[in-house]
């Protein structure tokens, strides 16, 4: 889309992502570029919450109270949800700046994917 309307993007950029922005912008100008902002920002906090919600529940249930302590009640198991949401979020985190300083940008993540 970006080449059909011209847009100055460069390979780079399109590889981060950022053609959809751009396309908001030129098409809605400042409310095109706050209407991509708002869905990234839904889209992030979506995926990031039922992520860290996936990983805490397995954690806690196949590992925790299989393998550690058995007799676990409900407190023990928020207990062990709630820390590893936050050690998750912690790796997460540290990796996605790991990614940032290698320059690997959503284009490899794709690949990478397959």
């Amino acid at each position: 889309a970006s080449v059909a309307l011209q847009l100055p993007i460069t390979a780079d950029e399109a590889g981060s992502g950022l053609v959809p922005p751009a396309i908001a912008t030129y098409l809605y100008g400042t409310k095109g570029a706050l209407m991509i902002t708002i869905m990234l920002f839904m889209a992030i906090v979506s995926t990031g919450s039922a992520e860290s919600m996936a990983v805490a529940s397995v954690f806690a249930y196949d590992v925790y109270k299989v393998y550690f302590k058995p007799s676990a009640n409900g407190e023990d198991i928020m207990r062990i949800s709630r820390y590893v949401v936050v050690v998750f979020g912690l790796c997460m985190g540290v990796l996605g700046v790991v990614l940032f300083e290698l320059k690997l940008n959503l284009g490899w993540v794709y690949l990478f994917m397959g």
